[in-house]
């Protein structure tokens, strides 16, 4: 029985992203953070009990510390180099051309001195197989547990597979629409997953990647300067 409505379910899911940009946060022991997009405020009034942390948006009425339009260069020279341990840009980029995402990238990288924090949105078919193995922690069960873990490891290889080759077959006719508010995502039309992490490579080594098993629509990557 599902106990969660659609808007319920919105909200969890938004939820479990904010908790997961709070994590990478956390586990990076970082000190300076720069919040670009401050959206709810949920992560920057969470994370201001741990660190300094700095807001930047472009709509006034979210009442950031600074106004900021990242599509445009100039806006992010009133950040000095080396400025933040840790910037957070979660789903903000597909809200800008797709064109002028590289320069943006370059600008980040100026001004971060470890760490960039990603999310973007991702159509691409995506298959997860989750075993729950509470309760067979004990001894007798170990070698269940290994074989549980095989089955699933294969299972989820061919199911990646055939996703991977479904997706090929439709990509081609997956064309992306402005909605008013995304300018792209991943997954459809040209904007594919493999060319866009070629373009963080080009900044950044990318130290952790991945969608939440929660929210498959939130792609996550934890970039390194």
């Amino acid at each position: 029985m599902n106990l969660l409505s659609n808007e319920s379910s919105k909200k969890y899911k938004k939820m479990i992203s904010h908790m997961n940009q709070v994590y990478f946060a956390l586990i990076t022991k970082s000190k300076e953070i720069l919040e670009i997009g401050k959206g709810d405020g949920f992560v920057s009034t969470f994370l201001a009990n741990y660190c300094n942390i700095t807001t930047a948006d472009l709509n006034q009425d979210l009442k950031p510390n600074i106004i900021l339009d990242i599509s445009k260069s100039d806006d992010f020279l009133q950040f000095k180099d080396n400025s933040f341990d840790l910037i957070i840009v979660c789903e903000v980029l597909e809200h800008v051309s797709y064109t002028k995402l590289e320069t943006i990238l370059k600008n980040l990288q100026r001004i971060t001195k470890k760490y960039v924090l990603i999310s973007v949105p991702n159509q691409k078919n995506v298959f997860y197989l989750n075993i729950i193995k509470k309760g067979f922690n004990h001894r007798l069960y170990q070698g269940f547990i290994i074989l549980i873990k095989l089955v699933a490891r294969i299972v989820n290889s061919i199911g990646t597979f055939l996703s991977n080759l479904h997706y090929k077959k439709i990509k081609s006719k997956r064309i992306f629409k402005f909605d008013g508010e995304h300018h792209w995502e991943l997954g459809i039309q040209n904007y594919n997953e493999e060319e866009f992490i070629i373009l963080l490579k080009k900044y950044f080594k990318i130290i952790m990647q991945g969608r939440l098993k929660e929210n498959l629509y939130h792609h996550f990557f934890l970039l390194k300067k």
